[in-house]
């Protein structure tokens, strides 16, 4: 445990500085057949911080929290990354969220700016199955969507993810599983030179996404977790830590 929460420390700052600018590269694109692919492994990246468990907060329940996920290495038709020489990169975000009364579904905000990179979005998780005190072999089960905007200096976009996880609630450890599908647009911007008859040049990709995992309690109230991920058939990993009230 002391590692997997040493792990949630530092990751952020190994998400954010595997290179300091891993997207840096895509000025020098030279064809619209690099967007799709690019988009694909960022898309991965987002929708891989969409859920840490199957089960909702629970009116009138607030949680917030930092998360990060890692790709292992560019999948191999994303010339752009991998003409960079760049290996693992990964994206870092926070998030908040809040249980909404009546109709028992969560509603959440993310986002992440650095380097003049930035994401701002936000989803809705709602409770298919719930566990209780007396059903604790009920999985906890869930399905949630998310928007997010992108922007870049030499891309803008957005990202469109949907999501099914279930997690059992038992004491202290608490496994989780999950798929997701990611929908990931960009489109060129702001490049000069021979590049610049790219600029407006949009590519639209959607990617599959598999998650495996645990969350752990080590106090009242606070959280962290770790992941294996797959992908669209790349390898991934993601932790995060955050409070739940």
């Amino acid at each position: 445990m002391k590692k997997l929460m040493l792990s949630v420390c530092l990751l952020p700052l190994l998400a954010a500085g595997a290179k300091a600018d891993p997207f840096s590269d895509f000025k020098k694109i030279t064809t619209d057949a690099y967007i799709k692919p690019f988009a694909a492994d960022l898309g991965g990246l987002i929708g891989a911080n969409d859920f840490n468990s199957g089960r909702s907060i629970g009116f009138p329940g607030f949680e917030a929290g930092i998360d990060a996920a890692i790709q292992a290495k560019p999948s191999s038709d994303n010339r752009i990354l991998r003409d960079a020489k760049v290996n693992a990169f990964g994206l870092p975000m926070a998030h908040a969220g809040a249980a909404l009364p009546l109709v028992g579904a969560d509603v959440m905000v993310r986002g992440v700016g650095y380097s003049g990179f930035s994401i701002i979005g936000g989803g809705l998780r709602v409770p298919v199955l719930k566990s209780g005190t007396l059903t604790k072999f009920i999985p906890d089960v869930s399905v949630s969507a998310y928007y997010d905007v992108i922007n870049y200096d030499y891309f803008k976009g957005t990202h469109l993810s949907l999501d099914a996880a279930a997690s059992f609630d038992i004491p202290v450890i608490k496994p989780y599983v999950g798929v997701g599908l990611d929908r990931t647009r960009l489109e060129v911007k702001g490049l000069s030179g021979a590049s610049a008859a790219l600029n407006g040049t949009a590519g639209t990709i959607s990617k599959p996404r598999y998650t495996i995992g645990v969350r752990l309690s080590p106090m009242p109230l606070l959280y962290v977790y770790g992941a294996y991920n797959i992908l669209h058939g790349q390898t991934g990993y993601s932790v995060g830590a955050g409070l739940k009230f």
